[in-house]
């Protein structure tokens, strides 16, 4: 087990408690009434986008705190997020909001890039300490 993942279980509770809020914000903000939505000077592919990567991010935070195993963490991570997104665009007509393709794929690809930064991170950690252990070892004669 690497640094991260030790670090990640030790605070894998309020890890969940951070990604069930935002996950809980995410969903109302997204479901407010169009007419209610202040402008924003950013792009609304942009704030998908951006919102998956945090809760891709969360999500695959959380599960590595809870020690599942890469195998099962990254498709759940990524079929998740295709399936949260699927449902959140899917109802916000109920709300006098429009689903967009473009919004849907901003979705997926913010919730990828997620998951391929923090594989990235996990693997460079990882090396890194494997690299520094073998510095360490006495040299055999």
């Amino acid at each position: 087990m690497n640094r991260m993942d030790f670090l990640l279980h030790r605070a894998r509770r309020p890890i969940l408690t951070g990604c069930v809020a935002i996950w809980v914000f995410t969903f109302v903000a997204t479901h407010i009434p169009a007419q209610r939505l202040p402008p924003l000077p950013v792009s609304d592919v942009l704030l998908h986008a951006a919102a998956f990567f945090i809760l891709g991010s969360l999500f695959w935070l959380t599960l590595t705190g809870y020690r599942t195993a890469r195998s099962y963490r990254i498709p759940l991570v990524i079929c998740t997020m295709i399936i949260y997104a699927s449902l959140d665009e899917a109802t916000q007509p109920l709300v006098n909001r429009h689903a967009a393709l473009d919004d849907w794929l901003a979705d997926i690809a913010g919730a990828a890039a997620a998951v391929v930064a923090w594989e990235i991170a996990g693997f460079v950690l990882d090396r890194r300490r494997r690299t520094a252990r073998h510095k360490m070892r006495p040299k055999e004669q």
